[in-house]
């Protein structure tokens, strides 16, 4: 079996999707090593930059917009960071899910990790077949609220885009979604410290309650659909 598995491996990165997976790697090693050589210079910015990242990957972009806020960093910053973030996920699981679902659509891996973000791409092929380019874009930066750049970029497969257009497209729309989001969410929290101090730290949890529980709920259905 560990032998069948590092075959997989193998091969998947000798595929077309294999120098795409790398790209990822590498940007996400290119973070973490900037934010080491930060500390390592006595830069107290490497805790912020690891942390409004971490909660990017793991939470999404409105947690960890809204951290970044939270904590004080400045508004260019937070879209550097928060871009880098969000462009390195496709560049990860992009390539993953293309070629597992060429190669092993019925394994589990697929079932149970992918097919819901291809069942989330395909509710809105019918919106999109006409658009392409301009309909993925506008797919990952209109709905701020949550991550849909992976979504995005299996759109882009699923409409016939080449894989470096999908990930140049949804990449430029992830930095407009940031940017949207950076700059309204700042006019708010300054609107919100204007009425009291205390309103925009109730706001901020509550914002966060909500975007946990929205993507938990989504998970449950997505585990409740999987066979």
């Amino acid at each position: 079996e560990r032998e069948i598995r590092n075959e997989i491996r193998s091969a998947f990165l000798r595929s077309r999707e294999g120098p795409v997976f790398l790209v990822g790697c590498c940007m996400l090693v290119v973070w973490v090593a900037a934010a080491a050589g930060l500390w390592h210079a006595g830069v107290d910015l490497w805790n912020d930059v690891l942390a409004v990242g971490f909660a990017h990957l793991l939470a999404g972009r409105a947690i960890s917009i809204v951290q970044g806020t939270q904590i004080g960093l400045p508004k260019w910053l937070i879209v550097l960071v928060a871009t880098y973030a969000d462009m390195t996920v496709p560049f990860l699981a992009y390539p993953l899910f293309v070629y597992t679902y060429e190669n092993f659509f019925e394994g589990r891996f697929f079932q149970k990790r992918m097919r819901p973000m291809l069942e989330s791409a395909e509710r809105h092929m019918g919106g999109m077949s006409r658009f392409k380019v301009v309909g993925v874009f506008c797919f990952v930066w209109l709905p701020f609220w949550m991550t849909g750049i992976i979504v995005g970029s299996i759109l882009g497969y699923l409409l016939g885009l080449r894989r470096w257009v999908t990930l140049s497209v949804v990449s430029l729309a992830a930095l407009a979604a940031v940017a949207s989001w950076v700059y309204a969410y700042d006019f708010l929290f300054r609107w919100l410290s204007s009425i009291h101090q205390e309103v925009p730290l109730v706001f901020t949890s509550i914002l966060i309650v909500v975007v946990i529980w929205s993507r938990l709920a989504r998970r449950r259905r997505a585990s409740r659909s999987t066979p």
